[in-house]
């Protein structure tokens, strides 16, 4: 065989249908054709067959399980009367699907808006406090959809919250898996493994990179838990209680950066004393970040008054979590501490490489640090077999403006081929 002719592969039922995912990402026909020995009469077969049982499969997706009046709102939320949004697609699905096809979709239909309705409850009680009832609510809801990542999510928060690490590292390593496994599957297949073919089953499933957040989390937190073991100091254990005080929105109704002020100026007596306090709050500060909390945003500045190498690494690990407001508030503080964080962001990303594309906020502040250490370490990250992260560390050599990044840019363009946006940095660089 000619050594550049690709050689074809036989078809399983398994991947029946990655002919035409290969013609979706725009292959050409015939290169597929030859790939899989196939003639371009089945390729065109396969596309129809694909094409009609996505349509059947949009048409029962849009199916509502109710009658619904036309100038009664959409119950897709849109906003906009039924007759104007979605009962045309539900007329439709009932002219072209048999009776049975029917009645089964607004089952499903029905199951789902049940389920819907369920879930918003144990998030409810989650957002109450109610740890317990929540992990009751969601164990027993799993009973009848044991592949929704919303009640996964939800017993994992729980466990965070009370302090079950372990049984939330578990429960989120396994899921992250579960997830990488579905998208793959899907992405060869075109429906979720899990799901069925005939789609029968009710599932929702989070992308890999949504639990590798939460996974991280929940390393983070049985590692902290052996590292920092509570000591029980009662005026530390009070201190923390005050902060906790951050979270009572009736006291502070406040949102966002403002809602941020209100509550500092409000804690700053507390705030001043656990400052003093020493590295002796941190087995009682790091479990306010593990779940997302007002009190846990004050957690970025105390680490940064502490200032120790031990607290400037906690920043760089805790920034990883990616929680809103939180992530940023980390990042804001090592960018602050400017080239004494460059070791300690140096150490981060060399360790768990299976969290890299959790980096990348890290690799921004090395673009902000300008130090010959930052442009050595950024330098080395445009050789990471990670194209993401490749990309973040070429976009934070380019904010170092400087011409000995030209053959570092050049290579990482080369490599990223449609990703790369470099190529006006290197030509700007080129020119200098």
């Amino acid at each position: 065989m000619d050594r550049d002719q690709e050689p074809s592969l036989p078809l399983s039922p398994a991947n029946f249908l990655q002919p035409v995912m290969d013609l979706l990402k725009g292959e050409d026909p015939d290169t597929v054709c030859a790939r899989y020995q196939l003639s371009r009469a089945e390729l065109n077969r396969r596309f129809q067959e694909y094409q009609n049982t996505q349509r059947q499969t949009a048409l029962s997706d849009n199916l509502t399980m109710k009658r619904v009046g036309r100038n009664e709102p959409c119950p897709c939320g849109s906003g906009k009367k039924y007759k104007k949004c979605c009962l045309p697609k539900h007329e439709e699905a009932r002219q072209n699907l048999p009776a049975d096809v029917v009645q089964e979709a607004e089952e499903l239909a029905r199951r789902r808006e049940t389920q819907e309705k369920d879930i918003r409850h144990g998030w409810g009680l989650l957002f109450s406090q109610e740890y317990e009832k929540a992990g009751s609510f969601a164990m027993k809801l799993l009973e009848s959809f044991p592949e929704d990542d919303r009640l996964h999510d939800i017993l994992v928060a729980k466990d965070l919250a009370t302090g079950h690490y372990d049984d939330a590292f578990a429960r989120s390593r396994r899921r992250w898996q579960v997830a990488q496994e579905e998208k793959a599957f899907y992405q060869e297949n075109g429906y979720h493994q899990r799901e069925g073919q005939d789609r029968k089953h009710i599932v929702f499933f989070y992308p890999p990179s949504t639990w590798l957040e939460t996974f991280w989390i929940a390393q983070r937190a049985r590692t902290y838990q052996q590292t920092f073991p509570a000591n029980g100091d009662p005026a530390l254990k009070g201190l923390v209680s005050q902060l906790l005080t951050a979270n009572d929105s009736k006291r502070f109704p406040g949102r966002q950066e403002e809602g941020f002020e209100m509550r500092r100026k409000a804690l700053t007596p507390t705030l001043v004393q656990l400052e003093a306090a020493g590295p002796d709050i941190l087995s009682h500060l790091l479990p306010l970040t593990y779940t997302f909390s007002w009190a846990s945003l004050f957690v970025p500045g105390l680490l940064y008054a502490l200032g120790t190498d031990e607290s400037i690494l906690l920043l760089a690990e805790l920034s990883m979590f990616r929680t809103p407001y939180f992530a940023p508030k980390c990042l804001s503080c090592l960018e602050q501490l400017a080239a004494r964080a460059v070791p300690h962001i140096a150490r981060v990303l060399d360790e768990n490489p299976a969290f890299d594309e959790l980096k990348t906020g890290l690799i921004m502040v090395l673009g902000t640090i300008q130090t010959p250490e930052s442009f050595a370490l950024l330098a080395r990250l445009t050789e990471h077999e990670n194209p993401h992260v490749l990309k973040w560390a070429a976009q934070a050599l380019e904010q170092h403006q400087d011409p000995a990044a030209l053959p570092y840019l050049e290579k990482a363009s080369a490599r990223l081929g449609e990703l790369s946006q470099i190529a006006g940095a290197i030509r700007e660089l080129a020119g200098k």
